[in-house]
């Protein structure tokens, strides 16, 4: 499933590529990814797209949402494999499992690729990129926490006030939005804190490092293009390079980079969660 730094390189791509042009037409492959309140109307709102140039491509957690003229938006949440692509040879070059085109005005186009098929697209209007928890909460989306590169020290001390497993409350996106399997357990390695210790019991310092790692990790994981184990791929199909970086995450049975102990695979809070039995004593 792409995670923030994947979902950060997609916008990042497309904001450099898309942004500016005029859609032509979008095209719907798969019409039961429509959610939200323009769902039985999808076509008409859709139909409002053409001729309107592309003005922001913004990220909110792991969702990626595209603004045009006159504050009408796609918002998409890609699921387990969804991604989009700038194929170059067009509708010539579309993959089997393609679920939206959008066709812009210089014949150019950007596919929708969903293999599993749990991508959504919501149809919005009004949406402030910068700010839209509202619309989205609004339209059925599951409200988020902040931001977990962009936490506050304070805000992120009180989330750890409950007697919840550490890991459980970092994968909770309504109190921290953008952390999942992968970073959530590089992070806790790097800072090394158990993934199963109850997060109201580490202490102000502890929760400080732990921060910091999150921070860490997020940021070179984006600046590496995210991690690629089978689908990810940015738009122009390039994979992510974070994988050569992994201290722990799906190393299990191999020794640790920092202290040589053997690396362990757990469940905590029903995800696979690898963990040094040394570096992070419960």
């Amino acid at each position: 499933m792409p995670e923030m730094p994947e979902v950060e390189n997609m916008a990042l791509g497309l904001r450099a590529v898309i942004v500016g042009k005029r859609i032509g037409e979008v095209r719907v492959v798969t019409r039961a990814m429509i959610r939200g309140p323009h769902r039985r109307q999808w076509r008409r709102f859709l139909g409002e797209l053409a001729g309107r140039r592309i003005e922001r491509v913004a990220r909110r957690a792991k969702r990626l949402i595209l603004v045009t003229e006159a504050d009408l938006a796609l918002v998409f949440q890609l699921g387990m494999t969804g991604k989009f692509l700038l194929p170059p040879g067009g509708a010539a070059s579309q993959h089997k499992h393609t679920r939206l085109v959008m066709a812009f005005g210089d014949g150019t186009e950007l596919h929708f690729v969903d293999m599993r098929r749990f991508g959504r697209l919501w149809c919005l209007r009004d949406l402030d990129a910068d700010d839209p928890d509202a619309a989205l909460e609004a339209a059925g989306m599951t409200p988020l926490g902040p931001e977990a590169l962009r936490i506050r020290r304070q805000v992120f001390g009180e989330a750890l006030r409950t007697q919840r497993p550490v890991k459980a409350l970092l994968l909770d996106q309504t109190r921290i939005a953008g952390l999942g399997n992968i970073y959530a357990d590089e992070s806790l390695w790097a800072a090394g804190v158990h993934p199963a210790r109850a997060a109201a019991t580490l202490d102000g310092e502890q929760a400080g490092v732990l921060l910091r790692q999150i921070k860490n990790v997020l940021r070179r994981a984006i600046r590496a293009g995210g991690t690629t184990f089978s689908d990810f791929r940015n738009a122009y199909g390039d994979m992510g390079r974070f994988r050569r970086r992994l201290k722990v995450y799906q190393r299990h049975g191999e020794p640790c980079k920092r202290c040589g102990a053997t690396i362990e695979r757990l469940v905590v809070a029903g995800r696979g969660t690898h963990v040094c039995p040394r570096c992070q004593r419960l």
